[in-house]
């Protein structure tokens, strides 16, 4: 049996990953099926569910940044890292570890609320081989959630939010991928083709607004210029109907093959949406013209950002898939003898209805802007022409307050609101304009409208 006695101080006892597991086996909801599908899970399946379960414990509460949750899922992670035998990848190669401060907090637009707080990306490398040892492919995920929900929450505000799909599952896929590219691309091999390098990453302080993201993309241990590819996971956990989405491909050449290749024989089907969602980590690095793809699942559950986003609801033979063909992705990549060229794709950050949410069949036609302030709502960097939200007045300048008389916490939630519409159906929007509130009747357009 393994024992992790990883941060002394933090935790009275050490944790035992099947002490975990049995934790989790003990809900009196549990679905009757858990066993049995861990008995017959795959080897990889299991350790992604002992990821999962590690990072969404309870006693890390939540792992909100600058707490010591969120510290010990982080020495959890370089821990997993520094096992597999992967370099450090920060101060110079002598730490896993880059810490930065972020504001974070302030529900409601309370500024007052808000603090600076210190968050920590872990990174850890694969050395690549050969003539394309200085190019780079990077697999990234946010390891942060909300603690105990003063801010983001949809519901429970007070009570640990375990964040287990939200964002233990993607990290727990960075770290098997990571498993499975380092017991892969072995280095001892002299004849074997030249290979990049790989460049994993879990992020601190995306629900605050991409900062940990952000912060990398500014200070990134490798140039931007030589990354051929950022792959970033969000939420694969709880993936349904075995769909797995998968934004970006129009972003780089190549990438749809590369994926199709990836997803085959999977028993995921993969699904390719057109267009660039700006609401997670990849964000930051298209921004700065590098290819990227977004993997998650196809559909946010109820559970999203609340207190039953618990681990005994992941979808672990899934979740692993998912891993799978992500590690599948980056070593193709990383063998092709040409980077993919970086495209502008239309649609990103071209409206606050890019596909975010896999069953959102509405336009609303706003351009938010700043992700990371604590003011309540969202700002309106700009308004699409021929859209719901310009037939409806809003101008650029609002600041979006409520959505029929609800108030609109982020952008994430916002994207919930609209999932529950159809084109047609006319809501009303509470927009702060030059310090005054105005109501203003929207009819919804569809999508593709």
């Amino acid at each position: 049996m393994r024992r992790l006695h990883l941060t002394p101080g933090l935790l009275a006892v050490p944790i035992t990953l099947a002490a975990l597991a049995g934790t989790a086996a003990a809900q009196p909801t549990d679905p009757p099926s858990l066993q049995d599908a861990l008995k017959n899970a795959t080897p990889e399946a299991r350790r992604f569910h002992q990821h999962v379960m590690l990072l969404a414990h309870p006693a890390l509460e939540g792992r909100l940044p600058g707490q010591p949750g969120s510290r010990l899922a982080e020495e959890v992670i370089a821990t997993t890292f520094a096992q597999l035998g992967l370099a450090p990848a920060f101060a110079e190669g002598s730490s896993h570890y880059q810490p930065f401060e972020f504001r974070q907090g302030g529900r409601f637009g309370d500024r007052a609320a808000a603090s600076i707080v210190e968050g920590r990306n872990v990174g850890a490398v694969l050395p690549g081989r050969g003539s394309l040892a200085d190019e780079w492919v990077m697999i990234g995920a946010h390891h942060d959630h909300l603690g105990r929900g003063d801010f983001g929450s949809r519901r429970g505000r007070g009570e640990i939010h375990e964040g287990a799909d939200d964002n233990a599952s993607g990290t727990a896929a960075v770290l098997l991928a990571a498993e499975l590219l380092s017991g892969s691309l072995s280095n001892t091999d002299e004849t074997a083709p030249p290979r990049r390098s790989i460049l994993f990453v879990t992020f601190s302080g995306e629900e605050s607004g991409l900062n940990g993201a952000a912060h990398l993309a500014e200070e990134c241990p490798v140039p931007l210029e030589r990354i051929a590819l950022m792959i970033n996971i969000d939420m694969i956990g709880r993936i349904t109907e075995r769909a797995l989405s998968v934004n970006g491909t129009g972003t780089g050449t190549g990438l749809v093959d590369a994926v199709e290749r990836a997803a085959a024989g999977s028993g995921l089907e993969v699904r390719t949406p057109t267009g660039l969602t700006s609401r997670s980590d990849h964000a930051e690095f298209y921004r700065r013209e590098v290819p990227v793809l977004f993997v998650s699942e196809s559909v946010f559950p109820d559970e999203y950002h609340t207190p039953d986003d618990d681990a005994w609801r992941i979808n672990t033979r899934d979740g692993a898939a998912a891993a799978g063909i992500v590690a599948r992705i980056a070593s193709d990549i990383a063998h092709r003898p040409d980077p993919p060229d970086h495209i502008e794709i239309e649609g990103f950050e071209g409206g606050g209805d890019g596909p975010a949410l896999g069953d959102i069949k509405v336009r609303f036609g706003i351009k938010p802007g700043n992700y990371g302030d604590t003011d309540p709502g969202i700002a309106i960097a700009g308004v699409s022409p021929d859209t719901s939200a310009e037939s409806a007045g809003l101008l650029k300048g609002d600041r979006l307050l409520r959505w029929n008389g609800r108030p609109i916490e982020g952008i994430r939630e916002w994207m919930l609101m609209m999932a529950g519409h159809e084109p047609g159906d006319v809501v009303t929007v509470t927009v702060l304009r030059e310090g005054e509130e105005i109501d203003l009747p929207v009819m919804l357009k569809p999508r593709d409208g």
